[in-house]
């Protein structure tokens, strides 16, 4: 099995994508001009600050994209159990699968899951990952 990047259409998480890029992209072309550069120009700030400024800027859209493709952890549909842990798992309701107990079955896309924010419209909005059949 493999994992497949596709592009999810959800309109509310484009909206919310749209103003994070806008927000990223005010904090940095404008902020820098107005606040960074005239305090660098009158010697109030160094030189360094501006460079920590733009390499938290670049960390911060790493840290979206690696989240937006992140594997939610779909489980298996016949997860091999250990014998030691069968008390740790139970029958999914829904699917009729066995789960970790603390897994949860998402009913949007129908599958169960270890992490239940893997359609958050802050974090996966362009990205989704499906298992290749």
């Amino acid at each position: 099995m493999g994992l497949r990047i596709h592009f999810v259409v959800d309109p509310h998480g484009w909206c919310c994508m749209g103003l994070i890029v806008f927000v990223w992209l005010y904090n940095i072309v404008i902020i820098p001009k107005i606040v960074l550069f005239p305090h660098y120009e009158e010697g109030h700030i160094p030189g360094i600050l501006i460079i920590i400024f733009y390499g938290i800027s670049i960390f911060c859209l790493v840290a979206l994209v690696r989240a937006s493709l992140t594997d939610p952890g779909r489980l298996p549909e016949n997860p091999k159990i250990p014998h030691a842990e069968r008390e740790l798992w139970e029958l999914c309701n829904k699917c009729n699968l066995m789960r970790p107990k603390r897994s949860h079955h998402c009913s949007r896309c129908g599958h169960c899951v270890r992490r239940m924010d893997h359609h958050c419209p802050w974090i996966s909005l362009l990205f989704a990952m499906s298992w290749l059949s």
